[in-house]
């Protein structure tokens, strides 16, 4: 308690030592002459609002408060009335009269002055700045009026009757000025974030004192009585509360006061950077850290803080990145423009892709440039652009299937029907018939062909899902055998089912018919005339059926086999017979394995021959057993 008291006492002793001392003069005058002690309380509170006009209108370009400007433009009128109360006080014989004006200009000066701490919450709610200029006309005018009708006009109600005391229409007058200052102070509470602590304080204390100012001017009966002492010192202490928090506090502490949204606005700005996503880095031109905010400690182990001041060698960050904005900085230092790279990061544990930008700063001296490091994470910004660059590749792959799948067809429909028509006079009925049949199947592949690849591509772009089901092994190479033996005819070579198992398979059978009609095709294209194809299927070791198509053809180097499923890669090689063929099919089989459950690889020497074998989940075998 002590030690508060004493802190209390150096950081006010000058109010302190004001306050004692007025006390002091109004103490002495009081006993000596009530006069003179109202003369000495008014003009105090005189020299108050004419400070408090002075202070907002030199100030009034950088005051952005609209409240504070208004109610300091309207104390200078204020403080005239009141002066105008003071010369008119019995026994100042200045204005001589036989009305009491000075009840009647503290009336209307109290009048004027609940008004404008009411009027002023109305331009606080406004953005745009008070008009001064028309603020004090306005004022000019409403003062001129309030004179003219108590010395010229002489229409304002009487207050005060010698002998008789106040008047009815002041005691009401006083209630309602009493009314409309707790309205005040009820604005001000629902206005308080618009002002800082110590002005609001302020400023609601200052109410309070003049609202007791007001209820003493009720009671009393003479204007010399006690109650008429006290609610003088409640308006003195009510003015000088006006003065702390419109004169005191604009002067000593005026960024408190003045820049007081400026201030909220740096701290909402300051909170939205610490909040952002982005890196944000401010660096001096030695490449000292000025300032990290928040998203820092994702990457790094301290907290943001711990880092300004700090180089930015010593940092922590990967070498990688921590060269990369050195190297920067240093360019923009030596530019001095603004710079900006797009940066993956994979190293330690760290796979992040980045936006870097470096912006230089200049202040008024050369020497205190700084530079301001944003980088923003584009990880799923670059996902989504490798996510693009694979669906446009898809879709050239979807074309090349197309043609690829649909030459082998429809080279059968050209070939037959050219020799019909060029030899149409002697071909006997059954070659005829035989030729037709052939063409009849081709059409029948290109036909299923199509709708394969319709179902593909609608499963690509995620329209269809692949429909799995059983299917038993035997039919479904029985049923390629059939479909794949015109294309082998043509080459005079022999397809053979050679082994098989009594399985099923769960696949979606389109998937299985293409993955299949593939790989014998590729395998009658390496194929040598009157050669055979070997088709088998048994059971694998992992709960799947094992598929083998072997051929005694071409073969293939070992360090292109992987090329063949290499989605990237456009290898290719033509046939026996300089068949061409763009080098997808396989990539295909290999994408419709993998989304079976399935795996596919291959076995080949050349000049020997190939053996593409590939795996699929089959039913339970203890249930088909």
């Amino acid at each position: 308690m002590k030690a508060y008291l004493h802190s209390f006492i150096k950081a006010n002793y000058r109010t302190i030592f004001t306050v004692g001392l007025l006390i002091l003069i109004f103490m002495v005058s009081v006993r000596q002459n009530f006069l003179l002690f109202h003369t000495l309380v008014e003009l105090s509170s005189i020299v108050i609002a004419f400070a408090v006009f002075i202070v907002t209108w030199n100030t009034r370009k950088m005051l952005d408060n609209n409240y504070l400007y208004f109610v300091g433009l309207a104390y200078i009128f204020i403080g005239t009335l009141d002066l105008l109360h003071t010369i008119t006080y019995p026994g100042m014989n200045i204005i001589p009269g036989t009305i009491f004006y000075t009840n009647q200009f503290w009336i209307a000066t109290r009048f004027l002055e609940a008004c404008s701490l009411i009027i002023g919450f109305w331009f606080l709610k406004r953005k745009k700045i008070l008009n001064g200029d028309i603020t004090i006309l306005a004022y000019c005018v409403v003062s001129l009026l309030i004179i003219l009708s108590i010395l010229y006009w002489k229409i304002f109600p009487v207050c005060y009757i010698e002998g008789k005391g106040q008047t009815s229409f002041k005691i009401t007058a006083e209630y309602v000025i009493i009314a409309m200052l707790i309205f005040a102070g009820f604005l001000l509470y629902s206005s308080k974030n618009s002002f800082t602590l110590s002005v609001y304080r302020f400023l609601m204390l200052s109410l309070f004192f003049a609202v007791l100012s007001e209820f003493c001017f009720t009671l009393y009966v003479s204007i010399f009585s006690f109650p008429t002492e006290l609610g003088h010192y409640a308006k003195l202490i009510s003015f000088f509360l006006i003065y702390k928090a419109n004169v005191e506090t604009g002067l000593t502490r005026p960024a408190e006061l003045i820049f007081k949204d400026l201030k909220d606005s740096e701290k909402k700005y300051r909170t939205l950077t610490e909040n952002l996503p982005e890196l944000i880095f401010r660096f001096d031109r030695n490449f000292r850290c000025l300032y990290a905010n928040q998203a820092l400690e994702k990457f790094l182990p301290h907290r943001h803080e711990f880092y300004t001041g700090k180089k930015l060698s010593h940092l922590g960050f990967p070498s990688s990145f921590e060269n990369l904005l050195i190297k920067m900085l240093i360019e923009v230092k030596q530019r001095k423009t603004t710079l900006e790279i797009n940066f993956d990061l994979n190293e330690d544990h760290y796979a992040n892709s980045f936006s870097i930008q470096v912006i230089p700063e200049y202040k008024i001296e050369h020497h205190q440039e700084t530079y301001l490091i944003i980088c923003y994470d584009i990880t799923d910004l670059r996902v989504t652009e490798r996510r693009l660059q694979e669906l446009n590749a898809t879709k050239d792959k979807f074309f090349s299937i197309i043609a690829h799948d649909l030459r082998n067809p429809f080279t059968s429909l050209i070939s037959f029907s050219e020799l019909i028509y060029k030899n149409v006079n002697r071909l006997n009925a059954e070659k005829i018939g035989s030729l037709a049949m052939r063409m009849n199947d081709s059409a029948r592949q290109a036909y299923t062909l199509l709708e394969n690849l319709l179902h593909w591509s609608k499963m690509q772009t995620g329209v269809l899902k692949p429909d799995p089901q059983e299917l038993e092994v035997r039919e479904l190479l029985d049923e390629m055998k059939k479909n794949s033996s015109s294309m082998a005819i043509e080459k005079g070579i022999e397809l053979k089912i050679e082994e098989t198992c009594p399985a099923r398979i769960v696949a979606d059978k389109q998937m299985m018919n293409t993955v299949l009609r593939n790989i014998i095709a590729n395998a009658i294209k390496f194929s040598h005339a009157n050669s055979t194809i070997v088709l088998k299927a048994g059971y694998h070791h992992l709960n799947a059926v094992l598929f083998s198509v072997r051929d005694s053809g071409m073969g293939i180097e070992k360090e292109n086999i992987e090329r063949l499923f290499n989605m990237d890669s456009n290898f290719s090689t033509p046939g026996t017979q300089n068949e061409i063929g763009t080098g997808l099919g396989l990539r295909l089989c290999r994408e419709f394995v993998e989304i079976s459950g399935g795996t596919i690889w291959l076995e080949s020497e050349p000049g020997l021959g190939t053996v593409v074998y590939f795996t699929i989940p089959m039913v339970n075998r203890s249930v088909i057993e």
